[in-house]
């Protein structure tokens, strides 16, 4: 009786250890898997390389602003005051930026009504920049003030970008207005692939275009959609008279009546001549 009552206490101490071993393994299990689970979540709110600005409002993450003042504002031409956020801190925490070789990527700005500026992340990230959230200098009951360029009025809602301590003639510094994504796109998915290795003399042209034209219009599909493609499916120089789409360019308004497309004052007729001349390289490299 004494030899069974021993065994029949081993095996409940046996049993005992054998439950506090498995539920602690559980615990462990479930603790990992929260970690886990969080270490997720962190990654994915700052691997994006892209943010769009009109969900962030919504979301309420745009509401910390601070009052800013731009002087000689290269949009309004005056010194102008602007509730805004800085621009290198929201990207800081809403994309993977931080972690980006700068020198290898574009960021573009996507405007609501299809213009696309795009410039150097490097040069980008080099200034001091700010997402205008406000006109603080608009007429009271208003969110901005009217934008007149070239006798159109224009739509500074949503957000605008706009920079402190910069020159305003630096045209390499865009400042888009009616902002409302951003994306950093790597070099090999945009410019390069416009870029004509073969052809220095196409190459000069293609440095021009991309400061002047890619904002609004777009090369095999690259490049803003405010006005027409201008390669595909069919070249502009394959359609166009060339002494035509000179005269266009130089003077688009001498063509069609209340034309978008401002008269472009920075460049020469040698330079106009560069960029037509690497339309025409396009033509044999399209999609």
């Amino acid at each position: 009786m004494i030899k069974i009552m021993g065994q029949f206490r081993y095996k409940i101490v046996v049993f005992a250890l054998f439950l506090t071993l498995s539920c602690h393994k559980k615990t462990q299990n479930t603790t990992d898997v929260k970690t886990t689970t969080k270490s997720e979540n962190t990654t994915f709110a700052n691997d994006s390389l892209s943010i769009d600005l009109v969900a962030l409002q919504k979301q309420g993450n745009l509401k910390n602003t601070t009052l800013i003042t731009v002087y000689d504002d290269p949009v309004y031409h005056s010194t102008k005051r602007y509730e805004a956020l800085s621009l290198s801190k929201l990207l800081e925490t809403h994309t993977a930026i931080k972690n980006l070789e700068a020198n290898k990527y574009q960021i573009i700005f996507e405007c609501e009504d299809g213009y696309k500026p795009m410039m150097s992340l490097e040069k980008f990230i080099a200034v001091k920049s700010f997402l205008a959230v406000r006109d603080a200098d608009a007429p009271k009951g208003e969110l901005w003030s009217k934008i007149i360029k070239d006798g159109h009025e224009m739509k500074a809602a949503p957000f605008y970008l706009v920079y402190q301590g910069v020159s305003t003639k630096d045209t390499d510094l865009k400042w888009p207005y009616n902002l409302i994504k951003i994306h950093l796109i790597p070099n090999s998915q945009n410019i390069v692939l416009l870029f004509p290795k073969d052809d220095t003399k196409a190459q000069v042209g293609f440095e021009l275009f991309n400061k002047n034209c890619v904002t609004c219009h777009a090369i095999n599909k690259i490049g803003g959609n405010m006005g027409p493609e201008l390669n595909y499916p069919k070249s502009i120089t394959e359609y166009w008279d060339t002494n035509q789409l000179k005269a266009f360019i130089k003077n688009p308004a001498s063509f069609r009546d209340r034309v978008k497309m401002p008269t472009p004052a920075n460049l020469n007729n040698k330079e106009i001549d560069e960029i037509v001349y690497y339309l025409e390289y396009m033509a044999n490299h399209k999609l």
